[in-house]
């Protein structure tokens, strides 16, 4: 079995990635380079990481020899050019978290880098992999909607999601991290490109960060939820309901206070989750709006919104023959004829991991790929990074 380093042992690299690559012995889990000393010895206690394997960062990593077949680059947003270079230079099997870069430069760098590179370069682009996306990429092939003609996206986040980590959280600034449309997106502009397989050709898009302001508190509101809010029982967003009983919950991990409702009560009274969802910094889109044309005249309408009870994404593809749909957290695809009016229904399953079972199915791509020591990187990473990029672009220009 080949080895791997993770870099960043967080959400993706210790949560969602290298548990996987463990429990189905994909590659073996040999070392990690995490600045955070705490987080970095708990790694090395769940995966038996040799005291020579722990690393402070990716600087000391690749100062040195390469010491595994791979490595998995999850670092924060503005933290993956480097790092990524550094593995090149050392001769790894990358796998790089999206997105690769908020900044075109950085981007056109990252893909010159690799020309020509003898190893696997992948990103995080997990919803091609998922069963869900699989299945209808299929029916598209088998022809059994024609030739396909327009195409809708839906990125439904969820309220409670959004205001979790593009408003209070870590993700809510351009301009530490990236747009809204990058961060959160740009593998949603893969898949168009995958389902479609054409170019585009044009784009346009409009969105606004326009809800989550002062003007729009329901009154004379505190800065913090936890501050005695008159508005508390009836606000949707809530901190001290919504990490106590609602869907934030599942991200009170990230608070490293413990899962009592007292202990995160108190965590809320000084973290950035506590705060008033009116009264933060954040200036990322809360919704966006993205139209596509590629080659042949196909149409694409791409939509991510913060306004919706679900985390979930919708999908339809009408073609000349007939047309499919279907939701990914629900794994229900229809299919309708045009010809012969009939309709036909697929339940697609998959094996429990985050993305509808795209973290699982990248991590297997990945290893398979590294076990057999292939040698590509595609070209659609870089291309759906710049049309993510472009689109924010013509929003700003449209907004100004």
């Amino acid at each position: 079995m080949k080895t791997c380093i993770i870099v960043g042992a967080g959400g993706r690299g210790k949560d969602a990635y290298a548990p996987i690559l463990a429990r189905e012995h994909l590659l073996r889990v040999v070392g990690v380079a995490e600045p955070d000393a705490d987080r970095r010895h708990a790694f090395c206690e769940t995966y038996g990481i040799a005291e020579n394997m722990a690393f402070d960062g990716w600087q000391s990593l690749f100062s040195q020899r390469r010491l595994a077949d791979a490595v998995l680059i999850c670092t924060q947003d503005r933290m993956h050019l480097a790092p990524t270079l550094a593995a090149i230079r050392c001769g790894y099997h990358i796998l790089l978290e999206k997105p690769i870069s908020p900044l075109t430069a950085e981007i056109d760098i990252l893909e010159d880098a690799l020309v020509g590179y003898d190893c696997v370069f992948m990103t995080g682009f997990v919803l091609r992999y998922t069963p869900f996306i699989r299945k209808i990429r299929a029916l598209i092939d088998a022809g059994a909607i024609g030739d396909v003609m327009n195409m809708q996206l839906n990125e439904n986040e969820g309220y409670w999601h959004h205001a979790h980590s593009y408003v209070r959280g870590q993700w809510n600034n351009a301009d530490t991290s990236s747009p809204l449309i990058v961060a959160k997106s740009c593998h949603d502009f893969d898949l168009m490109l995958y389902l479609l397989g054409r170019h585009c050709t044009h784009i346009a898009s409009y969105g606004t960060n326009g809800y989550f302001k002062a003007a729009n508190a329901p009154g004379n509101v505190p800065a913090r939820c936890t501050d005695g809010c008159a508005f508390a029982d009836s606000c949707k967003y809530n901190a001290v309901r919504q990490y106590t009983a609602g869907e934030g919950r599942y991200f009170v991990h990230k608070f490293g206070c413990g899962t009592e409702d007292t202990a995160i009560i108190e965590a809320l009274r000084s973290n950035p989750y506590g705060r008033c969802v009116y009264h933060c910094d954040n200036n990322v889109c809360d919704h966006q709006v993205a139209a596509l044309e590629f080659e042949g005249g196909i149409a694409a309408v791409f939509t991510v919104s913060a306004f919706s009870q679900r985390n979930t994404r919708t999908i339809k593809l009408m073609g000349t023959e007939g047309e499919i749909g279907g939701c990914m957290e629900d794994g229900e695809i229809v299919l309708r004829r045009f010809a012969d009016g009939t309709t036909e229904h697929f339940t697609v399953t998959h094996d429990g991991t985050k993305h509808c079972g795209g973290d699982g199915g990248l991590m297997r791509r990945f290893a398979e790929a590294v076990n057999a020591d292939e040698r590509f990187a595609d070209a659609r990473i870089f291309e759906a990074h710049r049309l993510a990029l472009e689109a924010e672009r013509v929003r700003k220009r449209n907004e100004s």
